[in-house]
């Protein structure tokens, strides 16, 4: 008997344990386990929630067309399965267990290995797989290699019948209409923005690839545009497995070709496969340094940026963030967005981000959290490492790191302001120049800015300025490995603005051509 145990890879389509599991119609429990851990976790948000239970509703209907079923198990997964290997033992069975690699927490890190040295004790096999691209060793010089290498292979194939009996076992299980009921404040929202499920995956994907891919390499950070599905939505489909980034990957080179007489497609298609790889190298780092989720990547900013508790003073200013009440518009609009949707585009949390931790001077400890509880498509190994980056605190070999102006990008992202005309209601009876002016100052509910930007870019850019160049200095004097994976990371990062640069210029000698 395998037993089919689903987490971050809640799909049939490119799903190694699902294919591995159902070959030669091999007897099949595929199973899930609603672990209180999950929904009772300090960073998870109620639009996560959701959308994953959504997505084992969807599992479910699908394995119910091939003749199968989702089993859901409620409790302590770790408990939960030694028992029922227990209990399958005790009839007769041999389980073997099939589950991919899970590493975007230390719980299920933890977890895992629970489970594997149960088995080992027993005597029972286990298979690992992986949900999507991940080098198990550190070999950096061959990883952009062995990344396209693993894109390009093909898929595993989704079985057509899975063979799933109905078994008999003593443990807390729930039905897809019990889960509905009992966790019912999850499903209680006005809008639902992003669906779960690999139906509404596949659906998006098949959207995106017909018409909503045009203008990707501009419209992505222009926020009401991505808000309307100028970016593929795809993100939290990625996060939970309802789609493996090969399969999207695949399908968008095969678009590609269709369209590859045409310079702005074809560039649009590959700027949105450069950010798939992405993806999938901020799972690469947080597989290999666990501990960026919550700790600073350099010692010299421990002192600035800790999670403990904020003073009087910053706690104001990180509830007007928190509120959308900043007195910035494009903040506020961006900050409402996330409370609402759950999801912002890259641009704006990159902005967001970096006008807490420079401009406020709050650490990103507090501003990642939040993401984290409100993000519908909140992945640890991209949130919090990027929150490092916005605060400074990464990449110190280079010179120099950005610090948005909030009032700039409106010009240049929201150059209409229907972005801050859809959120912020409060000025919607002024003109555009007007807001970028403050005209509203004394004469509308919304608030006056929280700070003065350009003297807390001073002030506040400076010290972390300094601190990276203390980083550096002491990165170069000891050497070692330390500063080997800062070179790396430089590299990394020049190697890519050089490679897009190039990329750009071909496609403007392209258009010219045509």
């Amino acid at each position: 008997m395998h037993l089919l145990w689903f987490r971050r890879d809640l799909r049939l389509t490119d799903n190694e344990i699902v294919t591995l599991a159902t070959a030669n119609r091999a007897v099949v429990v595929p199973l899930f386990i609603i672990d209180p851990w999950f929904y009772t976790w300090a960073d998870v948000g109620k639009a996560r929630v959701r959308f994953l239970f959504e997505s084992l509703e969807n599992l479910d209907f699908n394995l119910r067309k091939l003749g199968s079923r989702l089993y859901l198990f409620e409790g302590n997964s770790v408990e939960i399965l030694q028992e029922l290997t227990r209990q399958l033992i005790e009839q007769s069975e041999k389980p073997k267990l099939f589950s991919n690699r899970d590493v975007q927490v230390e719980y299920g890190i933890s977890r895992d290995k629970a489970i594997v040295d149960f088995y080992k004790d027993l005597k029972l096999d286990y298979q690992i797989g992986l949900n999507n691209f991940l080098q198990l060793e550190d070999k950096r010089d061959n990883w952009f290699e062995d990344y396209y290498t693993y894109q390009r292979r093909s898929q595993y194939q989704a079985p057509q019948t899975i063979n799933t009996p109905n078994i008999s076992v003593n443990l807390p299980q729930l039905t897809i209409e019990g889960l509905k009921q009992k966790y019912q404040h999850f499903w209680s929202v006005e809008k639902v923005y992003f669906p779960g499920g690999e139906t509404q995956a596949l659906s998006k994907l098949d959207s995106f690839l017909k018409s909503r891919y045009q203008g990707y390499h501009w419209k992505l950070s222009r926020p009401m545009l991505s808000q309307l599905g100028a970016t593929s939505h795809l993100s939290p489909h990625l996060t939970f497995g309802t789609i493996s980034v090969r399969h999207v990957y695949q399908r968008t080179k095969l678009r590609a070709e269709e369209l590859k007489h045409q310079p702005k497609a074809d560039f649009s298609l590959k700027a949105f496969r450069d950010r798939l790889r992405w993806h999938d190298s901020f799972t690469q780092r947080l597989y290999f340094y666990p501990e960026i989720a919550y700790k600073n990547r350099y010692e010299e900013f421990d002192n600035l940026y800790t999670p403990e508790a904020l003073s009087t003073a910053k706690q104001e200013l990180f509830e007007a963030w928190l509120q959308g009440q900043t007195g910035f518009p494009l903040i506020d609009a961006s900050m409402r967005q996330l409370k609402t949707m759950g999801w912002m585009n890259f641009r704006m949390r990159a902005m967001c981000a970096t006008f807490l931790t420079i401009n406020c001077g709050i650490s990103w400890h507090h501003g990642a959290k939040h993401y984290m509880n409100c993000l519908v498509d909140g992945d640890l190994a991209i949130d919090n490492w990027q929150w490092q980056m916005q605060s400074g605190v990464t990449n110190p070999l280079s010179d120099t790191f950005r610090i948005y102006n909030p009032n700039k990008n409106i010009q240049e992202k929201d150059p209409e302001g229907s972005f801050i005309y859809h959120w912020v209601e409060e000025l919607r009876p002024y003109s555009l120049p007007e807001i970028i002016q403050e005209k509203y100052t004394g004469n509308s509910s919304y608030p006056q800015a929280i700070l003065d930007w350009s003297q807390t870019r001073k002030v506040n850019g400076k010290i972390v300025s300094d601190l990276r160049k203390q980083t550096k200095q002491r990165l170069i004097s000891q050497g070692g490995d330390e500063l080997e994976n800062a070179v790396v990371a430089k590299e990394t990062v020049d190697k890519y603005w050089q490679h897009k640069d190039r990329e750009y210029q071909q496609y403007q000698q392209k258009l010219a051509q045509e």
